[in-house]
């Protein structure tokens, strides 16, 4: 559960500096490709994304158990890189991968606060105002109610956390194994 969690949200900036050098590249590269100074630059892009590709396949394999092998690149002159396919199968995953690992962070972020706001709730309870979520559920306005309602809450994501942690992982890791698998 903790690896799992550790995965997700480390996730996090590595798929923000992904998207951020690997899409900023490339739009330079083809906006560029007509005076020839793009195609470095889109080179570049690629580049850059195999070697983002090359540490999710290794955290990936952490998550789903299994190694997921390295395709063989074309090598050598700018155009033999261009011309690679599984070099833009990395590029669009190192675009994209933003949109599940921020869903799965979401999920996890919100099942961990979820699970220690629940079972700390009387600890910390004292610094909120009164308008309280079991009141306006129309359960019982006291104190006592509030405190076992978070508490059960608290139980409740606990419960969940680690099949919703697995989870989340696992699409995470699909989705890289999608792009980057052979």
């Amino acid at each position: 559960m903790v690896a799992d969690s550790l995965y997700v949200l480390s996730g996090f900036p590595l798929a923000v500096a992904s998207f951020v050098v690997c899409l900023t590249a490339f739009t330079a590269g083809i906006s560029l490709a007509v005076v020839w100074i793009g195609v470095p630059l889109l080179v570049l892009a690629l580049v850059q994304s195999h070697r983002f590709a090359a540490r999710e396949r290794a955290r990936a394999a952490a998550v789903l158990g299994f190694e997921v092998p390295a395709p063989v690149h074309r090598t050598g002159r700018l155009m033999a890189v261009i011309a690679d396919p599984q070099a833009w199968r990395e590029l669009a995953h190192a675009v994209l991968r933003f949109i599940p690992n921020t869903i799965a962070v979401s999920f996890v972020a919100t099942w961990w606060a979820g699970m220690l706001g629940g079972v700390t709730f009387a600890l910390w309870s004292w610094s909120l105002p009164d308008d309280d979520l079991p009141e306006l559920l129309g359960l019982s306005d006291t104190y006592a109610a509030s405190i076992v309602f978070y508490l059960v809450a608290g139980l409740l994501f606990a419960l969940t956390l680690p099949a919703v942690v697995r989870a989340a992982a696992r699409f995470e890791a699909r989705f890289a194994l999608l792009f980057l698998g052979r």
